[in-house]
């Protein structure tokens, strides 16, 4: 199975790569200053060249993405277009570009996490672009033909990157092997249009 992590050095990412290669997968790391696999999601152009250097795939997973980190009196417009254009419509076009390059019931898994349905302080923006991908996928998944399959992953903190002791919007971080269990299931189970969440 040829597979694409594009957010491959980030907290996520980088174990999900290091994970899916100790499995035996042909993996393909992608990142902003990757020199072989540079990609940038804001960038419909940047993803189509990463897709152009890439091999037919079986599977992308998209770990990459941000929003601003803003109380709610302090968010402006363009704070709010940060995580719209990157982390929402970053993933939303890696979707149209991501599904012309995959084979016959291949799938794409993109990214989200406990923002979309609990409360943190400072995180209003990016509350709103995850509770948006998640009725884009909901939706989404029932338009696309061959076969292909669309996910989403939703964590929550990951412990070591963030206080094992400290709760992140009511709930104790987990281990990142619990979130990789639920990229490798969309990777495995004939499921679509799913959120996956673990916190």
């Amino acid at each position: 199975m040829k597979i694409l992590i594009i957010g491959a050095t980030g907290t996520i990412g980088s174990k999900i790569y290091q994970s899916l290669k100790n499995d035996g997968y042909e993996v393909y790391g992608a990142h902003r200053n990757n020199q072989e696999y540079p990609v940038d999601i804001t960038d419909k152009q940047s993803i189509n060249l990463l897709f152009q250097k890439l091999p037919k795939l079986d599977a992308v997973i998209n770990a990459a993405g941000t929003a601003s980190w803003k109380t709610l009196s302090e968010l402006t417009e363009d704070d709010y277009y940060l995580g719209i254009q990157s982390k929402l419509m970053g993933q939303v076009n890696l979707v149209h570009i991501a599904k012309e390059h995959l084979v016959d019931n291949g799938s794409i898994t993109l990214t989200t996490g406990i923002l979309a349905e609990h409360y943190e302080p400072n995180a209003v923006a990016l509350s709103l672009v995850n509770g948006g991908i998640h009725s884009f996928v909901n939706s989404a998944s029932n338009e696309l033909d061959r076969g292909i399959r669309l996910n989403v992953v939703a964590p929550g903190a990951i412990a070591g990157d963030f206080p094992t002791d400290k709760k992140f919007a009511g709930y104790y971080p987990i281990v990142i092997e619990e979130a990789i269990k639920l990229y490798k299931q969309t990777l495995t189970e004939k499921i679509t249009g799913q959120i996956l969440k673990k916190y």
